[in-house]
């Protein structure tokens, strides 16, 4: 088990960006599974979706998405991904509201 997950996070370096299918959907979250063997699960929290374009609502249930690797959460054993610019690294000039709808 320990290789498998050393082998995961070589796979999947921290800033790589990799592919993988939406297999559980929660309002905090979702679980990816990772391109590569099966036991290789990604989670992108909600504060970490933050796409260019912006749409209002978390990829669903076996949708395709592409990643950034953000970090190895080695107590879970997951590799955290987000999507777009992390909202700390907000560009938008001082005053400009977020885009909503």
């Amino acid at each position: 088990m320990e290789d498998e997950w050393k082998n995961a996070k070589l796979r999947n370096p921290v800033g790589s960006i990799t592919h993988g299918v939406v297999r559980i959907r929660r309002p905090f979250g979702v679980f990816i599974e990772l391109d590569g063997p099966p036991e290789v699960i990604g989670f992108l929290d909600i504060a970490s979706y933050n796409p260019n374009p912006p749409v209002l609502d978390l990829p669903g249930v076996g949708a395709r998405v592409s990643v950034e690797v953000a970090f190895h959460d080695e107590r879970k054993r997951q590799i955290r991904v987000r999507v777009g610019e992390p909202f700390w690294n907000d560009s938008r000039p001082d005053g400009e509201e977020p885009l909503s709808s």
